[in-house]
């Protein structure tokens, strides 16, 4: 499958006003990020009909998802123009491996970062502040961050639990009164188990935020609030491992933002306490 940036370059069945759209993006992009539809179809000699129906062409929901996706595959192209692989095999030196996993990972921050909205954080830190407690769910490695996300959230005046058994998952589920919010963090957003408790939890009107590489999965159409992260699709490209960076870096976010409205002086005393007690 052709990537975003070649077919706008290659322009392959698109019409004349298509065209136009594709060749003032390629030219463009810096002005993109506070460009509105309007506005664009103001500078292609098009309209906002035009430009919803030529992103919807290329398999997005609208002009913003076009756009975000957009932008993040341009960063990537003004530092590799040639489309420089980053898939790893037999053949890479170590030398080669350093590079491109270096890369692979600078890239799905900068890509996560340019999903990100600063309302998601304001919505979730109203959600968080207005519940008694936070119950994580995930599954395998995502529990990792889950748990490096509890300890931040006791810093933080907010206690939280993760439970590794899927059995105990389901349990808090059943169990879990209306002032607990669920996070769920799922890189498909389509784990059978996790969409079960999702839809308990739903039906129970507790809170829902999700972490996902899939905003338009199941589990995400039950978020109250979505948090989209990066991902690559193959092992070769550390495609999990790449989801663990991106959901790592949101989860210090929200952290940081958490941090920034609670007492300084209780969390200085815990820190405190920690560094006297345990080394770590």
């Amino acid at each position: 499958m052709k990537g975003l940036i070649k077919q706008l370059q290659e322009q392959e069945g698109f019409s004349e006003s298509e065209r136009m759209i594709a060749s003032y993006l390629l030219a463009h992009f810096r002005n993109l990020p506070g460009m509105s539809t309007r506005q664009l179809a103001k500078e292609t000699f098009t309209s906002s009909a035009a430009i919803v129906r030529f992103s919807q062409k290329l398999g997005f929901g609208g002009y913003t998802e076009f756009r975000v996706k957009f932008l993040a595959d341009m960063m990537r192209y003004t530092d590799r123009p040639h489309g420089e692989e980053l898939a790893m095999t037999d053949k890479d030196s170590v030398h080669s491996i350093l590079d491109k996993v270096t890369s692979i990972e600078i890239d799905s921050l900068k890509e996560t970062r340019a999903m990100l909205e600063p309302g998601d954080f304001v919505r979730a830190l109203t959600i968080i502040n207005k519940s008694d407690h936070v119950d994580f769910y995930a599954m395998d490695n995502n529990l990792d961050i889950a748990n490096m996300a509890a300890t931040g959230f006791i810093m933080a005046n907010k206690c939280s639990t993760v439970h590794p058994a899927m059995t105990m998952q389901y349990l808090q589920a059943t169990g879990a009164p209306k002032e607990h919010v669920a996070f769920f963090i799922s890189r498909t957003g389509e784990n059978r188990m996790l969409l079960d408790i999702a839809h308990l939890l739903k039906l129970r009107g507790n809170p829902i935020i999700v972490l996902t590489a899939s905003t338009k999965s199941s589990l995400a159409s039950l978020a109250d609030v979505v948090f989209p992260v990066a991902t690559v699709n193959s092992m070769e490209e550390l495609g999990p491992r790449v989801f663990l960076l991106g959901a790592k870096y949101v989860m210090d976010i929200l952290f940081a933002v958490l941090m920034t409205r609670v007492d300084f002086h209780s969390a200085q005393q815990k820190e405190q306490w920690l560094s006297k007690h345990f080394y770590y």
